[in-house]
């Protein structure tokens, strides 16, 4: 290896091609691609008992070999092959001094350069002195600058590659970091518009760059080693940082991870210093903020809520935080200066589902809740008694949802009437008439393999349907052996546009999937797409079995495995017509009795929605 080569781990290369790492090992142990003898690159050196590979030669493979999802892997490798032994602290305070200068960066200029951008030493110009950098590391910077669209994008994918991966920070997944910066949008909003400045202490970073994205404004109060780095990343992203002058202000103070002592110290720190024309955002654990505490730390908590400064609790669904993902946290949205005497508002978005948690929503109900408007149904958000929370209740039991207006009897009546007309239905029995036949002197049986060879059967390749291509009001059903695109329909132009080498199913085919699980349907009507991993088998006249029959082995006696392997037997052909009319009707008797459970589950789900709406009365049998 040439000394200083650029060199990458197999997790790197996996990220550069868009695959899993294990995607990589399984190329390192097929040398052929595209018909040609093509090995993977032989590693260069060890390093923490990483192996590593050269750049280029990893590049050039991926290229001549056509492996991996990403066709930006050329320009998107360079910002993944970090020099051993560079931190992701030196590598940023590099970023910050060069995208400061017009030229290259001379290591013999670094505390010159960061004396023009700090001169006053709050984030950048000790890092700089203490800075020891390479020839490797200054080109690292330089190429990292060359891959990304701009500093903020360079300093991502510092964060996201290897050394970002090594300080192994854990913080908030998109999701609530999404919620999180709708309340805090709102929050603004009402304080004056989106120039309202963000005063932020705790962490993590990127939530306070997210946080105050809108203003472009960031208040960092101290001058900790944590609010140096907050400094440095909001220099990259172009947010500024001034002294706070007296105006509308948002405060943010995140405490995950913060034992009750020191994080309930710091929200009564936090709210003596609340003033009018103020909001605060206190986000921490859901057992801190909105459960049932004891003892002393019940007691401070009902102290911080006395001046009634508390305007909306928020308990967020589990998994938002990467380093407790089972854990729920909390959201104190309080307002200084707060002196009506309205109760607090609080929800539990954790009690609704992914769909109906929407963002939009979740700011309009803290919008109301802060500007008291109380002629706004809630979606999310209810009153609590805020006496009872002060005697000890929580403050967001688990569950609490928006009150609800009661919906329309004929709503409820329509939905259990509709059910009930197909439960109070009575199924046909269904019954099959057998005798002893003579028996058969050889029992004939063909592999599908066979069958294919002889052109008895045909089976037509899979195609891969996105399921968002889908359209309620399409005619063209998309089929699967196991039902789990039953829910999709296509228009028919659509389809033609999308998928015109997709094959079309005929009345009769076998739609089935092997594998582990072997599973299989008949489709009556023809017409339709079958989405992979799911197969279309079309059979001959000549096949000696039925569609019926074939779905029913595959379903209850074919063993896991391809297709190919599966043994199908001959039936004479008044047998295999008399076993395919069975076999068709047995069809139809399960289709009714799904149809009948399905219709079950929606009369029972209506009459409790009826009820509970006091909608519906049941009436006595």
């Amino acid at each position: 290896m040439a000394t200083g080569e650029p060199t990458l781990t197999l997790r790197d290369i996996a990220q550069i091609a868009g695959v899993q790492r294990a995607v990589v090992s399984t190329w390192r142990r097929r040398p052929r691609a595209r018909g040609q003898h093509l090995p993977f690159p032989a590693a260069v050196s060890s390093s923490d008992t990483y192996e590593r590979f050269s750049r280029d030669e990893v590049v050039a493979w991926l290229e001549s070999t056509g492996r991996g999802k990403n066709a930006d892997h050329r320009l998107d490798a360079p910002a993944l092959s970090v020099p051993p032994g560079a931190t992701l602290e030196d590598l940023v305070t590099l970023l910050c001094l060069r995208t400061s200068v017009e030229d290259d960066l001379d290591a013999a200029r670094l505390e010159e350069v960061a004396g023009r951008i700090d001169p006053y030493d709050k984030f950048l110009l000790s890092e700089s002195r203490r800075l020891t950098v390479t020839d490797d590391v200054l080109r690292f910077v330089e190429e990292l600058i060359e891959a990304s669209f701009g500093p903020a994008e360079a300093l991502g994918r510092l964060e996201v590659g290897p050394a970002g991966r090594a300080v192994g920070s854990r913080e908030l997944v998109d999701r609530g970091t999404e919620l999180l910066h709708a309340v805090a949008e709102t929050a603004a909003l009402y304080l004056g518009g989106k120039a309202v400045p963000v005063a932020f202490s705790g962490g993590p970073p990127s939530l306070a760059l997210t946080l105050a994205s809108d203003s472009g404004r960031l208040i960092v109060p101290g001058s900790s080693p944590s609010d140096r780095v907050l400094r440095r990343r909001a220099l990259l992203h172009g947010i500024d940082i001034f002294d706070h002058d007296g105006g509308p202000l948002l405060r943010v103070l995140s405490l995950p991870g913060t034992d009750s002592e020191r994080a309930l110290s710091a929200v009564d720190d936090l709210l003596l210093e609340l003033a009018p024309h103020e909001v605060a955002l206190v986000i921490s654990s859901a057992g801190k903020l909105c459960d049932r505490l004891q003892g002393e730390d019940e007691r401070r908590r009902s102290a911080l809520l006395r001046p009634r400064q508390l305007t909306a609790a928020l308990r967020l669904p589990r998994g938002l935080w990467k380093q407790a993902h089972r854990q729920a946290l909390g959201v104190w949205v309080c307002e200084g200066g707060r002196s009506t005497d309205r109760p607090p508002m609080a929800g539990d978005l954790g009690a609704y589902p992914a769909n109906e948690l929407v963002a939009d929503d979740l700011a309009a109900d803290v919008f109301a809740a802060l500007s008291a408007g109380d002629g706004r149904a809630y979606r999310y958000l209810r009153p609590v008694d805020l006496p009872a929370i002060l005697a000890g209740a929580p403050v967001v039991p688990p569950g609490t949802r928006a009150l609800r207006w009661g919906t329309a009897p004929g709503d409820h009546l329509t939905r259990v009437r509709a059910a009930a007309l197909i439960t109070a239905t009575p199924l046909d029995p269904f019954d099959v008439l057998v005798s002893a036949s003579h028996g058969a002197v050889l029992l004939r049986q063909r592999s599908l393999a066979e069958l294919h060879e002889l052109g008895a059967v045909r089976v037509h390749r899979r195609t891969r349907i996105d399921r968002n291509h889908g359209d309620p009001n399409g005619t063209v059903a998309v089929l699967t052996a196991d039902g789990t695109m039953d829910d999709v329909l296509m228009d028919p132009f659509d389809a033609e546009r999308l998928y015109p080498r997709a094959h079309r199913t005929e009345a009769g085919d076998v739609v089935f999937l092997d594998g582990a699980k072997p599973q299989a349907r008949v489709d009556v009507r023809g017409g339709s797409l079958v989405a992979s991993p799911s197969r279309i088998l079309r059979l001959a006249a000549t096949a000696g079995i039925g569609s019926y029959s074939l779905a029913a082995l595959i379903n209850h006696r074919m063993p896991p495995g391809e297709w190919q392997t599966w043994n199908i037997p001959f039936l004479e052909p008044g047998d295999a017509a008399s076993l395919e009319s069975a076999l068709a009707e047995a069809s139809n008797h399960d289709a009714g009795l799904r149809r009948h459970q399905d219709a079950l589950h929606d009369l029972v789900t209506a009459l409790v929605d009826g009820v509970a709406a006091g909608a519906v009365i049941v009436e006595g049998t």
